[in-house]
């Protein structure tokens, strides 16, 4: 039977079917530590990497004992009848959508079926491991939760593997080699919020790498109303859910909220602070964390002020190109080349924090339609949309809160499935993308001696049409680079996040020459004892 209405109940799904078992484990542990009341529920599911062990959810202290083994309520397996893997109890709406399915599996075409070289039986595995990656198993999950711990207030905590706008990550699960996809996962919240009769989950947290997007925000437009995760890469250890969940059954569990502020944004922003704190000595160990809490409410707001920044950038980046014949400065182009140059980024370069690429920008450009929309964009960030930002380290000092793609030549062609950049709304951060790439992409080099029929078959190129304003070519440059998707690799796709989020040292690649000491966050509660010991480390 479901437990009694509680003030919150919270969701941990542990995706550890990789190389962070261990460090799921740990996270376990910590939350089996954590001082709780009764009205405060944590539930957690945790996928081993260990193809004799099946996945498992707990009930975290469900026994009032040290052991954590009581606290198990439930573990998967392969059923017959079902025809996948699920828990022996699940909530009436995922059984609802398993029948749903199984019926659609009869319906299987006989003809697709041969053309495909798949017969029906060949693809009906029998594994009693779950897969992380698949929506299915996410939201059973969460339904379980929601049936059997009804609560007034709900947090789901996404843990495992992510990479930002990074395709075939997320969640990643390696025994199914397979990940969620974005669209899989705002799916996965639809249903939920269809279940719930359009109510909202309070706060998603991400406890994995570079999630603090606009645009991953922005796939979750009105399923939830905060997101709380790091635009950096995460330490291994992820959340410090010990002190997570002691600090929101404080002050949480029977809240104080002042009037006319939101429970699930002041629980957003305490999850940052302790999150912060809870490194805040770590920098001595050359490790930096940021940590922010997001309005999702507003993010439509967010799209369209960057948007506007984006159309303007691309309307003079065409208009400088167009120029270029009467031996113009393309003086904006590099303001632009070096605001993305010295701006903090994230993930190989492939991100910039979008407050601090406008700062840099703006004291480039100065006044004007540029200046005043990246003034517009950090008021908007600072005042509305990031409720909270924290730092610590050296590192990743510019972060405020909020990322965004931008990449320095080429654009990831997973990109455009994200609603962020859908083409059909018209011109913006997507298009202004296809321009920079193209405009500012380096002419190939002339030998010497080139014949004028090699001269023109260089110039011989399709193109860039821009936003309707007229082609614009680029002067000497060679369709498709040789080098297009050797920048990609060898430079950003393996110095990405798969060794930061596993403990290596953290990188930044722009800002090229970056600070090596830091002033403390406002949030570092010992902030003093932080700037004392990087004198006596001679950081000055």
């Amino acid at each position: 039977m479901a437990k009694n209405q509680a003030a919150w109940t919270v969701m941990i799904y542990l995706a550890g079917d990789n190389n962070l078992t261990t460090e799921c484990m740990f996270a376990l542990t910590e939350m089996k530590k954590a001082a709780l009341t009764d009205n405060f529920n944590v539930v957690a599911q945790f996928d081993p990497n260990d193809p004799y062990l099946p996945s498992h959810r707990y009930e975290i202290n469900k026994a009032k004992t040290p052991s954590l083994y009581p606290d198990i309520i439930g573990c998967a397996r392969y059923y017959v009848g079902q025809e996948e893997v699920c828990f022996t109890k699940e909530s009436v709406q995922a059984k609802a959508l398993a029948h749903q399915r199984r019926e659609a599996r009869k319906l299987r075409n006989k003809p697709l079926e041969k053309a495909s070289l798949t017969p029906a039986k060949a693809s009906r595995e029998v594994s009693n491991d779950t897969d992380t990656g698949s929506p299915i198993t996410l939201y059973n999950f969460i339904s379980f939760c929601l049936q059997e711990y009804p609560a007034d207030h709900y947090m789901v905590v996404l843990s495992g593997h992510a990479g930002g706008t990074e395709r075939d990550y997320l969640l990643k699960d390696e025994s199914s080699a397979r990940s969620l996809t974005f669209n899989e996962l705002k799916q996965v919240f639809r249903r939920i919020k269809k279940d719930r009769d359009g109510q909202l989950i309070d706060i998603i947290g991400m406890d994995n790498c570079l999630m603090s997007m606009a645009e991953i925000c922005y796939e979750l437009r009105g399923v939830a109303e905060m997101v709380v995760g790091c635009e950096s890469f995460s330490p291994t250890s992820g959340w410090p859910y010990r002190q997570i969940l002691e600090r929101l059954c404080k002050d949480f569990a029977k809240p104080k909220v002042p009037k006319g502020q939101s429970l699930a944004a002041e629980a957003a922003k305490t999850i940052v602070d302790e999150y912060v704190n809870y490194y805040a000595t770590y920098w001595v160990a050359g490790l930096s964390v940021t940590q922010s809490a997001l309005d999702v409410g507003k993010v439509k707001e967010l799209r369209r002020k960057i948007n506007e920044l984006a159309v303007a950038m691309e309307k003079k980046l065409l208009a400088e190109a167009k120029a270029k014949k009467s031996k113009r400065k393309n003086s904006f182009e590099n303001a632009l080349l070096l605001a993305h140059w010295e701006a903090q980024s994230y993930n190989g370069e492939q991100y910039v924090d979008v407050y601090d690429f406008c700062d840099c920008l703006e004291r480039r450009v100065g006044p004007g339609s540029i200046g005043n929309s990246c003034q517009s964009v950090k008021d908007f960030i600072a005042n509305e949309f990031v409720l909270r930002s924290c730092y610590c380290g050296a590192v990743y000092q510019y972060s405020y809160g909020v990322s965004i793609y931008f990449p320095w030549s080429q654009i990831a062609s997973s990109y455009w499935n994200l609603d962020f950049v859908d083409k059909r709304k018209g011109p913006g951060w997507g298009s202004f993308l296809e321009a920079y790439t193209h405009l500012t992409r380096r002419s190939p080099r002339i030998p010497r001696g080139a014949k004028k029929a090699q001269l023109e078959a260089l110039n011989a190129r399709a193109a860039y049409p821009g936003s309707g304003n007229g082609s614009v070519e680029h002067p000497m440059e060679s369709g498709e680079s040789v080098t297009s998707h050797r920048m990609m690799y060898d430079r950003m796709m393996y110095d990405r996040m798969m060794y930061d989020r596993m403990g290596s040292s953290n990188r930044v690649h722009s800002m090229r020459n970056p600070p090596d000491r830091f002033i403390p966050d406002e949030c570092i509660r010992d902030a003093k004892n932080a700037w004392e010991s990087q004198k006596i480390l001679r950081l000055r």
